[in-house]
């Protein structure tokens, strides 16, 4: 397929910014089952810490871990989400 010089950089730049849309699509829904995952561990050793000790601090490790993760994966997306969907700055003449 024959480009023009200043197309290759377009058609390059418009498929890195679908790659970018769909990573940041991806890495919230990730970032969503961890924010689940986080809840529901965080719900169980506050529930049950008193019962067993080590197993509601293990509990809250887990928890942290899931916390930790979901937080990464929001800083993906939006990272991503910033490269796939550029901020257009319009500017108003006066």
């Amino acid at each position: 397929m024959a480009t023009r010089p200043g197309q290759r950089g377009r058609v390059l730049g418009a498929r890195v910014r679908v790659a970018a849309k769909v990573v940041a699509v991806v890495a919230l829904a990730l970032a969503v089952a961890d924010g689940f995952r986080w809840g529901n561990r965080w719900y169980v050793a506050t529930q049950f810490a008193r019962s067993d000790v080590d197993w509601g601090n293990a509990m809250v490790a887990h928890a942290h871990g899931a916390l930790v993760s979901g937080l990464a994966l929001l800083l993906v997306a939006a990272l991503a989400a910033v490269v796939g969907w550029r901020p257009r700055l319009v500017l108003q003449r006066r």
